[in-house]
């Protein structure tokens, strides 16, 4: 028996989507303005981790690869990337309970689908189990807004990728003005302390994660951290996302995931009126283009 949103590329299970509805899908619903059985599809749905395989290809072939995930998150990625792209796929999802309990899940699932739980690491992307130039593909969505040391993840992540691999890291952009964290608008945000206050005081919610989020990540800051390690491992940078936002900008298409409805709706308004490609141009000369999706190459 699975949970109705199975795929011949992964199992989800009923005990999976439970415990995933009832842990981080009552955490959020306040916060997010959804439903924890919307939480639970969303996170769970197979069909996410084939988008993002989507979009990673455009780069790099993933099929055959080794790959790293940092931020398994429960396991969704892992399974159906090692199913359907073949890929030799590790990850890392440090343990705990709560809105930390992605570890336990990803262990389950991907056990009940006939896999190896044990190339899930318990360990933070600051410090990857990982002997250097290891894996062909180094991979992470939306984990670095949520870790202690970004700079270090980024630069753990390119110590561990091969001379010629590729990392792609997604992430928001907070110079951006949409937080899918708390599904709100938001002007371009350079202090975390005016991202807590604009949460508590414009949207009435608990700013107590937006303490949490390392609101400094955005276009400037990414470069920066970039060129300081392109000082001693020389890099290739292919995009930071402006190509895809243009995209789904000029196609209206921005995802079916989470809080996105919102930005949905604004930019299917903007396409009706025919102002999206001005828009699109507008934002990216801004730096406000969401998400990130930072992409290099190690160069050989």
């Amino acid at each position: 028996m699975d949970s109705g949103l199975s795929t011949p590329f992964c199992t989800i299970t009923p005990e999976a989507w439970t415990r995933l509805r009832d842990s981080q899908g009552e955490l959020f619903k306040k916060q997010m303005g959804i439903t924890p059985a919307k939480y639970a599809d969303d996170t769970l749905d197979p069909r996410k981790a084939e988008d993002m395989a989507g979009v990673l290809a455009a780069y790099v072939p993933l099929n055959g690869k080794t790959v790293l995930e940092i931020g398994t998150g429960c396991g969704v990625n892992h399974i159906v990337w090692r199913k359907k792209y073949a890929v030799d796929g590790w990850g890392v999802e440090p343990e705990g309970e709560g809105f930390a309990n992605s570890a336990a899940i990803a262990r389950a699932l991907i056990q009940a689908n006939g896999l190896d739980p044990a190339r899930i690491k318990n360990a933070p992307g600051e410090k990857l189990p990982f002997a250097d130039a290891t894996f062909d593909i180094v991979y992470s969505s939306n984990v670095l807004e949520h870790v202690e040391d970004p700079a270090q993840v980024l630069r753990e992540a390119v110590r561990v990728l091969r001379p010629g691999g590729t990392l792609q890291i997604v992430c928001p952009n907070y110079l951006s003005y949409f937080d899918g964290h708390y599904a709100a608008i938001h002007p371009p945000i350079f202090w975390n302390g005016f991202f807590r206050w604009w949460m508590k005081w414009v949207y009435r919610k608990d700013p107590w994660f937006a303490a949490t989020i390392r609101t400094e990540i955005n276009p400037f800051w990414v470069r920066r951290q970039l060129r300081a390690i392109a000082r001693t491992t020389p890099l290739t940078i292919h995009t930071l996302g402006q190509d895809k936002f243009r995209e789904r900008m000029t196609g209206a298409d921005v995802g079916r995931w989470m809080a996105l409805g919102t930005v949905g709706k604004l930019v299917r308004l903007g396409h009706a009126l025919g102002i999206n490609r001005l828009a699109a141009a507008a934002i990216i000369a801004l730096q406000g283009w969401t998400p990130l999706i930072i992409t290099v190459t190690k160069s050989r």
